[in-house]
């Protein structure tokens, strides 16, 4: 067998905005951790990660608090990172290779490096300035903070682990903002290496708010007609993301009818197309509350969402889609 090279980005990170899950604390991997050195005790979702309010050319500056809890010294990369969709909704970050095409540009850490000693903690400032021509809603970037020693393991496979927290900083742009989700195709495909079916929901941010839409599908084809509704988590404005909508039932061969409706964002969206199957997919063992990635979830549910239609990669982790064109 060939030897293989995968990085594992163990993200800790905070979904962010009004659609945020209500606990707040610091993000935490490896044994170290970091969280804003200041926060708004009205809203305590400041605790995990930044939320700002700022006007087009203006900025802010502020600290994160790293703190260390193992008995060796700490050397870390601190790099700004563009916030994501995840294949299955949810937010990610981007990686350090990638080169930033969001709100990542605006933020500039004070130093490049930071070394905290055992047991101790240290503060990295940073500032945020918006441009004159960002357009207004929010938008998503963040703090990254990564260990520069990487752990390899042994064996037919060589793991590289690479340990990173985020901390999100969340910039409010004022001005006309709006909540828009539009459905832009569907198919219907196995799930890679089973015989588990899949309906995949092309879905688009146009808006310029975060959401999280709920997605109700009806399929009518040989066997009558099948419903399953899925509560997404959050979409990014501007991203599109082919989302793998894990079947509840068997679907025999031939072609189907697609209704398919999203809310939650906006309008109400919807899309009346046409699928075809080639062959009979039985009903996935998967549990259907279990098959997509939990509320604020940070890695996305890849093991099983990397369907073989071949627009899903593996997850947010190994490939990042390019933000759609916006004013910013």
């Amino acid at each position: 067998m060939k030897r293989r090279t995968i990085w594992l980005l163990a993200t800790a990170c905070a979904v962010v905005g009004a659609v945020s899950a209500p606990v707040a604390g610091a993000a935490t991997i490896g044994g170290f951790g970091a969280r804003p050195a200041h926060f708004n005790p009205a809203n305590p979702a400041t605790r995990a990660y930044f939320i700002r309010t700022v006007s087009r050319g203006g900025s802010f500056s502020d600290q994160v608090i790293v703190s260390n809890s193992a008995e060796e010294p700490l050397t870390l990369r601190v790099y700004p990172v563009d916030g994501l969709t995840g294949a299955t909704s949810g937010v990610v970050y981007s990686n350090r290779q990638v080169a930033l095409q969001g709100a990542g540009h605006w933020v500039t850490p004070a130093v490049s490096l930071l070394t905290v000693p055992a047991g101790s903690q240290q503060t990295v400032s940073f500032t945020v300035r918006v441009p004159k021509n960002a357009g207004a809603g929010q938008h998503l970037a963040g703090l990254a903070l990564e260990d520069v020693h990487s752990g390899k393991s042994t064996g037919r496979f060589s793991v590289t682990e690479v340990l990173r927290t985020v901390v999100g900083v969340e910039v409010n742009v004022p001005g006309a903002s709006r909540s828009r989700l539009s459905v832009q195709s569907v198919s219907i495909a196995p799930i890679q290496g089973t015989t588990y079916p899949s309906v995949v929901v092309g879905l688009t941010n146009a808006g310029t708010k975060l959401c999280k839409p709920s997605l109700s599908v009806s399929l009518n084809g040989p066997g009558g007609v099948q419903r399953a509704t899925r509560q997404l988590d959050t979409v990014l404005p501007g991203d599109s993301i082919p989302y793998p909508f894990v079947w509840p039932h068997a679907l025999g061969a031939g072609s189907y009818t697609a209704n398919i409706t999203a809310s939650g964002c906006g309008p109400r969206a919807t899309l009346h197309g046409t699928a075809s199957l080639g062959v009979s997919l039985v009903r996935s063992s998967v549990p259907a509350g279990t098959a997509q990635p939990p509320a604020g979830s940070t890695i996305p549910w890849w093991p099983i969402a990397l369907v073989g239609f071949g627009g899903i990669l593996v997850g947010a982790l190994f490939g990042r889609r390019r933000r759609a064109p916006g004013p910013d």
